[in-house]
């Protein structure tokens, strides 16, 4: 591990039309565990409460949400709806006063290799549809992480909205050196990574007790999404 790398855990994104799903790390960022699926809320928004809660509750230190591209490396409707989302997840952070970093990395092919572990977990194609987006997220988790471990440096790009309006990801250098692509290496799917789907879904916590994964839809009757 880097000795640059800063402790702490973190949470991984897979932004879809219905679903999102959310996935935690150990402090050490050793694995990355699915967490749990939030229903899209477009209209209010309550999702995004939903999941700055979970940032505050867990005491993230980070956020990467998954930026799906083409094959080709080019973006789509669903990259630019990951985009807002995570914009949306900034500005909710910063209205509560949590100056935690959110950013976009690349999950091409993200949701095929949570289907794939999903089958070899012997979880039946029927029960994919409430975990396929979290572990998604741990897969996106899982490739972040190891490579902050390894490298010492965050992935992807940071996103910082200016405030209301449209909003696009801050594009560092090593976006522009690389044909666009979030990550230098390469895309997340040819890294992808250790992403746990073990039906208990738990993770090693080396600083306390291990953290049990929620397998349903989150749900709430607090209309502001608050955990504190």
């Amino acid at each position: 591990m880097s000795d640059d790398y800063v402790r702490g855990r973190r949470i991984g994104v897979d932004v879809g039309l219905i679903r999102v799903g959310v996935a935690l790390s150990d402090p050490d960022g050793i694995l990355a565990t699915p967490l749990t699926t939030l229903q899209r809320d477009p209209r209010k928004g309550f999702d995004v409460k939903l999941l700055a809660g979970l940032v505050q509750e867990h005491g993230a230190v980070g956020v990467y949400v998954g930026l799906p591209r083409s094959l080709d490396g080019g973006e789509n409707a669903s990259t630019a709806m990951a985009r807002d989302y995570a914009a949306a997840l900034v500005r909710r952070l910063r209205a509560k006063g949590w100056e935690v970093p959110v950013r976009l990395v690349d999950e091409r092919l993200s949701t095929v290799d949570a289907h794939r572990a999903l089958l070899e977990a012997g979880v039946s194609r029927r029960e994919h549809k409430d975990k396929v987006d979290q572990v998604a997220a741990a897969t996106i988790l899982q490739s972040a992480v190891d490579r902050a471990r390894s490298t010492g440096v965050e992935p992807g790009a940071p996103v910082d909205p200016p405030g209301p309006g449209p909003v696009r990801a801050t594009v560092t250098e090593d976006v522009a050196h690389n044909g666009g692509d979030l990550d230098a290496d390469g895309p997340v799917a040819e890294h992808p990574g250790r992403a746990s789907t073990h039906p208990r879904g738990t993770a090693e916590d080396t600083a306390g007790p291990p953290h049990r994964a929620r397998t349903e839809p989150l749900t709430t009757t607090d209309p502001d999404g608050e955990h504190s």
